[in-house]
């Protein structure tokens, strides 16, 4: 299908550490795009399996926050997440509801009842799982995982970036949720600034994002499958506190995060692997005739975080 995102404007910018500012870095990992992220279908999709051509990712040499540069422009950002269009994301419905349940418990144990914003709420699962207790809206910049938002699930989630959304005022949220997004915001520190802005004294940020500071992200190096191309931030536990200090947020939980899938959805992340563990994988659920069941893996390099807004009782 031919795509009618817009032309790429310049290929990459160079940028300082969105953490401290600062531009000395020492080079991590590196496989250039190819072909250029603005222009590659399916590489804003939350269900891409493309794990390679990643870009040049570097680790400030200051504050230790890891991140792709030079990366493609903020219009082009922009542009591939508004035109992205991910049908495959609906295949897995039963599993990201019961996902969704993972991260609503946790929320749970903090803040029970309120006012929630779901920051990159996609089709709505976690959305459709709040509102049970909570007063939800949502903020999606995908007009296609909008429209099936209100489609499916009935629910108030406006095709906006938190950056650029207007709409609430400041204080006016109880928790703000942000599951599997911080780390392809261009500017993740101003997200968790603005989100500490919407909450409430003593409200709470919810996030869910990979940790490269894990055991299983240092040992696969740059086969890490958290290494992407929609990826820009690469977040561990150090600069992960760091951020939310400099927002006004207290830490009160940090823990890994694991997930349920069908076992054919798992073996297709594996495509970028040794073709003998793939293929001998997929002949075992062929052979078992699981491939639609369901298998909960946590596999410690996700983590969820849990942050109060300081000035609360």
């Amino acid at each position: 299908m031919a795509s009618d995102r817009p032309a790429a404007t310049e290929p990459l910018e160079e940028i300082p550490c969105n953490l401290c500012g600062g531009r000395r870095a020492r080079l991590l990992h590196e496989r250039p795009y190819q072909p250029y992220l603005a222009q590659e279908e399916g590489a804003f999709t939350a269900t891409t399996d493309e794990f390679q051509n990643y870009g040049r990712i570097v680790r400030c040499l200051d504050c230790g926050l890891a991140y792709t540069n030079p990366r493609p422009k903020i219009a082009d950002i922009a542009a591939g997440y508004a035109a992205c269009v991910d049908e495959t994301y609906l295949s897995e419905s039963t599993s990201r509801s019961i996902n969704s349940h993972f991260s609503l418990n946790t929320v749970k144990r903090f803040v029970r009842s309120g006012r929630l914003l779901e920051v990159g709420a996609s089709t709505g699962y976690f959305l459709n799982a709040a509102r049970v207790d909570y007063e939800v809206a949502g903020l999606e910049p995908s007009e296609w995982a909008c429209r099936i938002a209100r489609e499916r699930f009935g629910l108030e989630v406006h095709p906006e970036t938190l950056e650029s959304s207007r709409r609430f005022v400041p204080g006016s949220f109880d928790v703000v949720a942000m599951i599997d997004v911080i780390e392809h915001l261009p500017d993740p520190r101003a997200a968790v600034c603005r989100a500490a802005e919407l909450l409430r004294p003593g409200g709470l940020l919810y996030f869910v994002t990979p940790d490269i500071g894990s055991l299983s992200a240092r040992m696969l190096g740059g086969y890490w499958w958290g290494l992407r191309p929609a990826h820009l931030y690469y977040l561990d536990q150090s600069t992960i506190g760091k951020m939310l200090d400099s927002a006004g947020l207290e830490m009160v939980l940090i823990k890994s995060f694991g997930r349920i899938f069908s076992y054919g959805y798992w073996v297709s992340r594996l495509k970028h692997y040794p073709p003998w563990i793939c293929g001998s994988l997929r002949w075992m659920i062929r052979w078992l005739d699981i491939g639609d069941k369901l298998l909960y893996l946590d596999t410690r390099d996700s983590v969820e975080i849990c942050a109060r807004k300081r000035g609360g009782s």
